[in-house]
């Protein structure tokens, strides 16, 4: 197979969910409070550095859990702010830039460099030793030829995006964030054995011995 398998992925992602559903609720809880934080009180700059770090803060929580080694909320907070906080920050600040700079060239060279980019914050949070202005180029490499399959990945939790709203976000806590961000962890623990297999990356690369 060429690209990743969404339905056996998402099918694979409610077996995780179903298994660490309090822990998994709890971050995704967390999450969304901080979110809804940091956009009422509106920082403007720090706004956008501290949603960075929590997309980071929530693929290490997911990523985890997908590999079957969860971790317990406190402790995905810990790695984050304790575990090179400057390092993630600088990456998706980096990230946020270019996908910025992309934009001011019209809108599609803005969508198809975020889609590039998706998998940035899970490099930076499972490869420690990646420097921050390499993570987005890695994820560049690790999507191209799949960024049509992670929008359709995307585009298939239309329903259950819908159906939160009609909760108030309820659902979405307690169940369709969760499964989301399950499902992302496992596309993108996918691409990365992919892109290893392929050659497209070099685990070299991925522990930061080989810069890009």
């Amino acid at each position: 197979m060429d690209t990743f398998d969404r339905v056996a992925i998402k099918a694979e992602a409610k077996n995780v969910f179903y298994r660490n559903r309090s822990i998994c609720i709890s971050m995704m809880l967390l999450i969304v409070a901080a979110e809804l934080v940091l956009t009422t009180i509106s920082m403007g700059f720090l706004t956008m550095v501290l949603t960075g770090v929590i997309l980071v803060m929530g693929a290490f929580f997911y990523l985890n859990c997908w590999r079957d080694t969860p971790v317990a909320v406190s402790a995905a907070v810990s790695d984050t702010f304790d575990n090179g906080f400057l390092r993630k920050m600088g990456g998706m600040l980096w990230m946020e830039l270019q996908i910025f700079l992309w934009s001011l060239l019209f809108i599609v060279p803005g969508v198809i460099k975020n889609y590039s980019f998706a998998l940035t914050p899970y490099i930076l949070a499972d490869c420690p030793n990646v420097p921050a202005m390499e993570a987005s180029r890695l994820s560049e490499r690790m999507m191209r030829g799949h960024r049509l399959d992670y929008f359709v990945m995307e585009l298939s939790f239309l329903g259950w995006m819908l159906l939160s709203g009609f909760t108030f976000g309820i659902l979405h806590v307690v169940y369709v964030g969760p499964y989301m961000e399950l499902t992302k962890a496992g596309v993108y623990n996918e691409l990365k054995q992919l892109a290893l297999d392929t050659g497209a990356v070099s685990q070299a690369e991925l522990d930061g011995e080989i810069l890009i």
